[in-house]
């Protein structure tokens, strides 16, 4: 029963618009924070070098200050920012799907949970459209061959 409300697609939205407003309340009071995101859903532009590459763990944590936080772009998707990694400092502008947060921190304290099983609206549909084209009883020849 949990799982079935945790990946419900209502109530991934909810719990993506509350990372929102939550955000955007730190912003606004000009409050520093962390979050905890999905490794998945998060892009670098330019990407990290292999040395640095995140990909490996399923999640990574920002902390999000300084000049860091003055770079915070936010939309009801995502939140953008530009960061430093490594010794070298590389510099790479970051964008995390809001639904993908799964922790938001200040001063390593919890103030947000994010438990929803997130995927990407296009992910969904991808999906759908493959079991849609593999429960056509016409197309189940095709991997026979």
């Amino acid at each position: 029963m949990i799982e079935k409300l945790l990946q419900d697609n209502e109530f991934v939205e909810l719990m993506q618009q509350h990372c929102y407003e939550i955000i955007q309340t730190l912003i606004k009071k000009n409050i520093e924070f962390s979050i905890v995101c999905n490794t998945k859903y998060t892009q670098f532009n330019p990407e990290l070098p292999k040395h640095l590459d995140l990909s490996e763990n399923p999640y990574t944590l920002f902390a999000l200050a300084g000049y860091t936080f003055t770079s915070i772009k936010l939309d009801k998707e995502y939140i953008h920012f530009h960061a430093g990694f490594g010794t070298d400092d590389f510099a790479t502008f970051v964008r995390v799907d809001l639904g993908a947060i799964t922790q938001i921190q200040i001063e390593n304290n919890v103030i947000f949970i994010n438990f929803s099983f997130y995927k990407r609206k296009d992910e969904n549909l991808a999906k759908k459209s493959i079991d849609l084209f593999l429960n056509n009883p016409k197309n189940k020849d095709i991997f026979k061959k």
